[in-house]
């Protein structure tokens, strides 16, 4: 099947039937329940898309193997023109639904196409789960299946390691193998947009530690697999909700879950990591060199997110006339200084591409991945000069049902609009947009979302520090201790940024545990 409709999307959910829990009830037909609907319709508008020929030549590129058109976030890009119609259609995809749909099927698309370019990283094991990964990306790129994934164990007692937890396999773990397969247990969070998914891959992020290699699993399986349940948290988007009162938590919510495997079994075609002895190492040393792929389509939601938070903070202080005011003014310019040096990074990632000795072409330098730690501070920050800005206005914004009224309508359009052109109906459909993304559930959700996207930031970006080449840098103040007298001053290079390397004995795409923030074993403690 070549890129498909938003139609044939739908239908294909439907018969995909995938065992979901919601609110305390089971639900049977995700298509047609109702918290479900308008993100389902939200994702099927992305499919479409790579079919309207005003899109199609930036969405789709010929299959490999078949010719027909399929989705470009499978594009291995062997070329810079093809790097550059690879974050054109990222981008566009963000631009949809303004940076609020992380788990987009863009996201796992290229997540997969990551698997496919480590195949012989995961042959380490064996030839075969190398050959796995290879098919598997192709079999989602030729299907143009929407992917969730799972990656972190519960929070249950994160003092010990899963082997250490009370019950074994109270984080998802390998019970065994038989000639079919491999049978595992146990649970695993965070299945964002699971419910409306049709494949579930799992990997294990933030490492394994020593003793866990039963832990170590990478595997891909239907969402509808036997023994596979998903437990929805509550909406953060209650019905009913209209699009006036709540424009974008009435289309983007991205519904999140933990996911419970009794006794799995997941094919050996579609094993990546067996959970045998040695797994965490193939986990620990799968590399990050790939991941500057998928910083490109993390980078281009999240720049998405700040054009919009800087378009809107803008209407709204227009909206009220306080534009001329120098902090107000010293705010705005404070958010856009943040978006353009987002744009200088995401942009110039791209100018300064590189080609692997594999022949792929990445982003090159590590711009994207800083970007991406910070990005959950510059969010916050946003977040709050938009709340700032708008104050106490957010909180006399009648409904839509309020403007319907003819006795109160009159009252509304005098003493609830904006300065002079800006009605009523303007001015509190632009302070419900803000409150929706600042300051609704909805909105509290994203900010954690972003905040913890890739996991502990904390961590991420200490590790960002410990991976770093610090030597070029350190020079320069040995330089200005005098210690370097005689030697030339190095000129700046034509090209300042190098690919990513392979850097097996660090944090790779699961990552590794740093040996001080383990905790101590369970037969060490007093």
């Amino acid at each position: 099947m070549p890129a498909r409709s938003g139609q044939e999307y739908v239908e294909s959910l439907k018969k995909c039937a995938p065992n979901v829990y919601l609110e305390g009830r089971r639900v049977v037909d995700v298509t047609a329940e109702p918290v479900f609907q308008e993100p389902i319709r939200a994702t099927a508008e992305q499919y479409d898309m790579q079919l309207d020929p005003a899109y199609r030549e930036v969405m789709t590129y010929p299959s490999p193997t078949t010719g027909h058109p399929v989705s470009t976030s499978f594009l291995i890009p062997h070329t810079r023109e093809e790097l550059v119609k690879k974050r054109k259609h990222f981008k566009l995809r963000a631009d949809h639904n303004f940076g609020f749909m992380g788990r987009a099927p863009d996201f796992m698309n290229q997540f997969v196409t990551g698997w496919h370019l480590m195949a012989g990283r995961f042959a380490r094991a064996g030839a075969r789960f190398g050959e796995n990964a290879t098919r598997y990306y192709e079999h989602v790129r030729e299907r143009d299946l929407f992917l969730t994934h799972m990656l972190i164990n519960p929070q249950i007692d994160r003092s010990k390691t899963s082997a250490q937890q009370e019950d074994p396999f109270l984080h998802l773990g390998r019970v065994g193998e038989t000639g079919d397969g491999i049978v595992v247990r146990g649970a695993k969070m965070l299945g964002t947009m699971a419910p409306v998914t049709e494949e579930v891959a799992v990997i294990p992020f933030g490492g394994v530690p020593p003793g866990d290699d039963a832990y170590a699993l990478a595997f891909a399986i239907p969402t509808s697999t036997p023994g596979l349940t998903f437990i929805c948290r509550e909406t953060v988007s209650p019905l009913p909700r209209s699009r006036f009162d709540h424009p974008l938590s009435s289309r983007f919510e991205e519904m999140d879950c933990i996911a419970v495997f009794e006794d799995v079994l997941v094919p050996w075609d579609r094993v990546m990591v067996d959970g045998s002895l040695g797994s965490g190492e193939i986990i620990n040393t799968l590399g990050a060199d790939f991941n500057a792929l998928l910083n490109m389509q993390t980078s281009a939601r999240m720049l998405s997110q700040l054009e919009f938070f800087c378009g809107l903070a803008m209407r709204l202080a227009d909206a009220i006339g306080i534009t001329g005011f120098l902090h107000v003014q010293e705010k705005l310019g404070e958010m856009l200084s943040q978006m353009e040096i987002a744009r200088a990074v995401f942009y110039g990632a791209e100018a300064m591409a590189q080609r692997l000795d594999n022949g792929v072409w990445v982003p090159g330098g590590h711009g994207l991945r800083a970007f991406h730690l910070q990005s959950g501070k510059i969010y916050s920050r946003f977040v709050e000069i938009v709340q700032t800005l708008a104050a106490g206005g957010f909180f006399y914004a009648p409904s839509e049902a309020d403007l319907a009224n003819p006795e109160v309508r009159p009252m509304i359009d005098k003493f609830v609009r904006g300065r002079a052109g800006i009605s009523a109906e303007e001015r509190i459909a632009l302070f419900k947009l803000a409150w929706d993304a600042t300051g609704e559930t909805f909105g509290q959700r994203m900010a954690q979302y972003v905040r913890f996207y890739s996991g502990d930031p904390i961590r991420l970006t200490a590790g960002f520090y410990m991976q770093y080449d610090k030597a070029p840098l350190l020079e320069i103040v040995e330089r200005a201790l005098g210690r370097r007298e005689g030697e030339r001053i190095p000129v700046s290079p034509d090209d300042p940024a190098g690919a990513i390397p392979y850097q097996p004995d660090t944090r790779g795409m699961a990552g590794t545990y740093a040996t001080g923030s383990l905790p101590t074993r369970q037969d060490q403690r007093g």
